[in-house]
């Protein structure tokens, strides 16, 4: 069986399905984290778009028994994938921020790595203001990497002092351009700025988000074949 990676805000990666349900069924409310399991593990995203979500539960109840006679677990998964209605045909995968991951033919040792190859940095409000963040960065490198982030909200002055952001990460093979900036900033993004979703354009891929604390970012690419 393959390993799970889901966004968990502590403990995200197993070495199966069954480890996962098993290891959070000792958590309340762990049937939530089934829909984020199937949405970003590519063995089950895969079979639910061709097969349906009936097939994907018959998998799923056979791989864990134990989901059988939980009703929550599932009737949970049956109203996300009725909200969703459908998945991307690209790929979308959750990794752990310390993972390598080959991007664009690139292997980048962790979101570090990737961090440290940024040359263009934009905020998206009011506007993306694009500047470079380290030029040699763009010098004869065979990846380019942008950033367009968004500060964390600032409700009252207890979240004065929070200088996170919410991270989105564009690659490509050329040097990034403020064009190229504009044009990725006027994705569609769903809560805490999270650009890694279901309706990404094509010339946007590969797309990677990280939401600006915990283990785990999100990295959406073009089908691999």
């Amino acid at each position: 069986m393959a390993k799970i990676y889901f966004p968990h805000y502590s403990q995200g990666e197993f070495d199966s399905l069954k480890e996962a349900v098993l290891t959070l069924k000792k958590k309340n409310g762990y049937w939530f984290f089934l829909s984020d399991i199937v949405q970003y593990n590519i063995c089950y995203r895969d079979h639910l778009r061709q097969f349906g979500i009936d097939s994907l539960v018959d998998r799923l109840t056979e791989e864990v028994p134990e989901l059988k006679d939980n009703k929550d677990a599932l009737d949970s998964l049956y109203k996300w994938w009725k909200r969703v209605g459908s998945l991307a045909d690209y790929d979308i995968q959750c990794h752990n921020i310390a993972d390598t991951v080959s991007i664009l033919g690139h292997t980048f040792n962790g979101l570090k790595d990737i961090i440290s190859h940024c040359g263009i940095s934009g905020r998206v409000h009011p506007s993306v203001l694009g500047y470079f963040v380290n030029e040699k960065n763009n010098e004869g490198s065979d990846i380019y990497v942008g950033e367009i982030y968004e500060s964390y909200p600032i409700f009252d002055s207890y979240d004065a002092g929070d200088n996170r952001t919410y991270q989105n990460y564009i690659f490509r093979t050329h040097p990034i351009t403020e064009n190229d900036m504009g044009e990725a900033s006027q994705n569609f993004y769903e809560s805490n700025f999270c650009m890694v979703h279901e309706h990404i354009p094509y010339n946007q891929l590969p797309l990677l988000y990280y939401k600006g604390d915990g283990n785990y970012m999100l990295l959406a690419t073009s089908k691999q074949k």
